[in-house]
């Protein structure tokens, strides 16, 4: 997660979170601190601090309470929410790269099995099924200050939502993409049944629609 004193960034996985964090590093103004695998460290005006990089929002509280903060004092947090349909494709593809630092049952999955298999058996960072609405849900609600951005109109909502608290000149880089084919070109109605049933949060508060294949 990225913050400053006026913003919270919740880096949801697989939603273009790495392009975000290197946007928000250099256009989020003032003192800036992220979360990651790495030493406490300051570099400027970024201050690194060890974290899970991937904080959900219970997370957060308990990170922030620690420290006599709040998440009520943010005067806003964001989190990017993708389609599950393709989250679920993506997060396959990239496990598929067999990549060291993705060592684990999930990747072990991925490499072994076709889609349909993986998303029968894969937890999705150490949760099966996964709670990828822990993201953006606290106490079974979405904060009064949470501001969802939907990646599908990325750059559209950053300027509607987020620009105000960003410098002049930002721009949103592309890292660490998964390229696979189109979720349409992969699906059938066992696969949307799966994913439906991994991920029917997003989809029964209508965040997303169900699709046919």
């Amino acid at each position: 997660m990225i913050w400053n004193n006026k913003v919270l960034f919740i880096h949801t996985p697989k939603t273009a979170g790495m392009s975000m964090t290197q946007m928000l590093l250099e256009s989020l103004e003032g003192q800036v601190f992220v979360t990651g695998p790495f030493e406490q460290k300051r570099e400027d005006r970024v201050g690194y601090l060890p974290g899970r990089r991937h904080e959900t929002l219970v997370d957060a509280q308990s990170f922030f309470t620690y420290r006599n903060m709040d998440l009520a004092g943010f005067e806003r947090i964001f989190a990017v929410m993708r389609n599950p349909y393709d989250l679920e494709l993506s997060r396959y593809a990239y496990l598929r790269k067999n990549l060291p630092q993705d060592r684990g049952p999930a990747q072990k999955i991925a490499l072994a099995n076709d889609y349909k298999e993986y998303l029968k058996q894969a937890p999705f960072f150490g949760m099966n099924p996964p709670r990828l609405n822990l993201y953006f849900s606290m106490n079974g609600a979405l904060p009064d200050n949470l501001t969802v951005l939907k990646f599908e109109n990325l750059n559209a909502d950053i300027e509607t939502y987020m620009s105000p608290y960003l410098s002049a000149g930002y721009k949103l880089p592309f890292e660490n993409v998964s390229k696979h084919k189109k979720y349409q070109e992969v699906y059938d109605a066992e696969c949307e049944q799966l994913v439906f049933d991994r991920n029917r949060w997003f989809f029964e508060k209508g965040f997303y629609a169900r699709e046919n294949f």
